[in-house]
């Protein structure tokens, strides 16, 4: 019988990736069996793969023909993979193709009592509309190059109110981190957790996750997932999280990028 943890974490990420490849700035491949997409954005998030369901026996096959598209393209591109839609064939062929996993803990948490976020002295964390301003912190905090951001912005503009929502936090008036919730069902998805490297070190990143989760059980939902870096994963473990998955990451760059 599957974690309905695992099932909450995957599930979640699968539903974010399919609404993904709704937005203006990508093309939905047509391919029934995976959910895939593509864009002249030349950047990973941009030109995704994931939740791939194919028939028993048609795995290699299959992760050829769609990874060897992509390849074709010569963009950067992600495939990113939960427990029940990757298997060793699928991951063999990627391997071959020069894209090797990165470890993503999947965690989960139930969201049973509110949370002391600890907003450090100065700082202010409030609910955000999807401003500039807030995905400017968010490309800022992930390094992410500026071409990234007018597409990001449409991204999260295109998400319905009732599916997401963001908060920004402010130290000194100035906006220096910020994070979003994607929701399924009662699950909160927390993604997008940013800090700008001037502000880091400062416990912010616990305040925007706490206040994340708080708003996320006040709107009805009862367990929080997120898939946690080698820098977050102390601050979500001291929130309660805990890893109950692996959700690895194929990222394909071309040499010159």
């Amino acid at each position: 019988m599957t974690d309905p943890r695992v099932a909450a974490v995957e599930g979640n990420l699968i539903a974010q990736f399919r609404l993904l490849a709704s937005t203006e700035d990508v093309r939905a491949l047509p391919d029934e069996d995976v959910i895939a997409y593509t864009s002249d954005v030349p950047f990973a998030l941009f030109n995704g793969i994931s939740g791939a369901r194919f028939a028993p026996g048609s795995e290699a096959r299959r992760t050829a023909e769609v990874v060897d598209r992509y390849l074709a393209r010569g963009l950067p591109f992600l495939w990113w993979a939960t427990p029940s839609t990757m298997t060793p064939q699928m991951d063999a062929v990627l391997r071959s193709r020069g894209l090797a996993p990165s470890a993503e803990p999947g965690m989960h948490v139930p969201l049973t009592a509110p949370l002391d976020p600890r907003t450090p002295p100065g700082v202010e964390v409030a609910v955000s509309p999807v401003t500039p301003e807030l995905v400017e912190v968010m490309t800022a905090g992930f390094g992410f190059p500026d071409f990234v951001s007018e597409p990001l912005l449409r991204a999260l503009e295109s998400v319905p109110a009732d599916v997401a929502f963001h908060v920004i936090a402010r130290l000194e008036g100035e906006p220096v981190s910020a994070g979003s919730v994607f929701r399924t069902a009662a699950t909160a998805g927390i993604y997008n957790i940013a800090t700008v490297g001037s502000a880091r070190r400062r416990g912010l990143g616990y305040a925007v996750t706490a206040t994340l989760m708080n708003v996320a059980r006040e709107r009805g939902c009862t367990e929080a997932v997120l898939m946690a870096s080698t820098m977050g994963r102390p601050t979500y473990e001291r929130l309660g999280f805990v890893e109950v998955c692996q959700m690895p990451q194929y990222v394909w760059v071309p040499e010159s990028g």
